[in-house]
């Protein structure tokens, strides 16, 4: 036989095994899916039309979903949920990693809040992303959100991230949750913020209801703010990296970093932007 059949055979016979694989694997997947669906149907309904596994992310695609709470004809659809990995110990993940995108955000079935949004110029569905990946040491008792990021178009996206000592994930702790928080201690925590016209569109709002330009606008904030500021109350780079972010939306990023971890407990203690500046020794950067 002829080496360039053979080759395609050979070639061919891989692509045959490769395909028959995923059919198995997506098979399983789907099994898990639906086991995951049945777990939470307390909750909320789910459908979807497919399920994928792919070999090379090891991620599994749930796509075309319809998500909808129990109790309520309120439907959120999604493109694709894709998982990416998990563990599960007892009832509660001690590490996942998953994202949800194509969000549907219908502006009509958004009552107040779409109609604040329509005022700032949105209109019709938009289509917004979401992902996070965290992980759990029960040994430490440390949980490390390393990334929640959240976004939709014509607006922004926004992620976090945090570490937290001293939680439990025990039943006790997840049956009084957020309570069981209080006795968490805060280790440090960066919030990021890109902009997509979503604070131009709310300062021009705010400039066209006072009847000012958007210039004059900005200037009115950063004057409240060196009021505010006033006296040393906050480091003179915080305020100076906050007016440059109004003068100019485009990103900025928030850093908490204390040298020690604060119990959340004394979080009720700060009550005043100053004292959560000195405290949690916030920087702020545009």
């Amino acid at each position: 036989m002829d080496k360039k059949v053979l080759a395609g055979i050979g070639v061919g016979g891989v692509i045959a095994i490769a395909l028959g694989s995923k059919a198995v694997v997506s098979h399983f997947a789907k099994k898990e899916v639906d086991q995951a669906i049945a777990d939470v149907s307390e909750f909320v309904e789910v459908d979807y039309k497919k399920v994928d596994r792919s070999f090379l992310s090891g991620g599994t695609k749930v796509k075309d979903v319809s998500i909808t709470p129990v109790g309520t004809a309120d439907t959120i659809q999604v493109d694709e949920i894709v998982l990416y990995d998990f563990d599960q110990k007892d009832d509660v993940p001690t590490y996942m990693n998953f994202e949800v995108n194509g969000i549907a955000l219908d502006l009509a079935t958004m009552e107040d809040n779409g109609a604040n949004l329509a005022e700032l110029g949105y209109e019709g569905v938009l289509s917004g992303d979401f992902s996070t990946e965290y992980e759990y040491e029960e040994a430490s008792q440390t949980v490390r959100l390393k990334n929640i990021e959240m976004g939709a178009e014509d607006f922004g996206t926004i992620a976090f991230n945090m570490e937290l000592a001293n939680v439990s994930l025990d039943e006790d702790a997840i049956a009084t949750f957020p309570l069981s928080l209080f006795g968490a201690e805060f280790i440090n925590a960066k919030i990021t913020y890109e902009d997509d016209s979503f604070v131009e569109r709310i300062l021009k709002s705010g400039a066209e209801a006072e009847g000012i330009t958007l210039e004059e606008a900005k200037e009115a904030l950063i004057a409240d703010l060196e009021a505010e500021a006033d006296g040393d109350a906050l480091p003179a780079n915080f305020v100076a990296e906050m007016k440059d972010f109004i003068n100019n939306p485009d990103s900025f990023s928030m850093t908490f970093s204390p040298e020690q971890p604060v119990p959340f407990s004394s979080f009720l203690e700060l009550n005043t932007p100053e004292a959560v500046v000195d405290r949690l020794n916030v920087s702020f950067e545009s």
